[in-house]
């Protein structure tokens, strides 16, 4: 049985050799993604990754919603694997405790994250 962090580290790696973050900078998304996080709160960068002219900040939250929505988890429904189903389910069904609970988890990829992807 694996723990938390091994599970993590296995959907960061998995995310970093995918090559969903690409570009110049594409790995310094990962460094802005957190202040943001802490600033504004998790359905704000939601929303933020959404915009047509951030699609490294998109795949992130793609990644981080597959991620949250894993069978080993389980933090959100199995069919959030997007960041607007993501958004959407936390706009729609989910308590300020499922809200604080999915950001920590985030927060904590994106630790991870920040280590591994290039």
């Amino acid at each position: 049985m694996q723990n938390l962090n091994q599970i993590r580290a296995r959907h960061v790696l998995e995310f970093a050799t995918s090559g969903s973050v690409k570009g110049k900078n594409g790995g310094e998304v990962i460094k802005k993604i957190p202040p943001v996080i802490m600033n504004n709160g998790l359905m704000a960068a939601l929303a933020y990754s959404l915009d047509r002219n951030q699609q490294a900040w998109k795949a992130v939250f793609d990644a981080i919603a597959c991620h949250l929505s894993s069978e080993e988890i389980g933090m959100v429904p199995s069919d959030k694997t997007s960041a607007e189903l993501l958004l959407d389910y936390l706009a729609a069904d989910a308590t300020s405790v499922i809200l604080r609970d999915i950001t920590a988890e985030a927060g904590e990829w994106l630790n991870f994250a920040r280590r591994l992807v290039k």
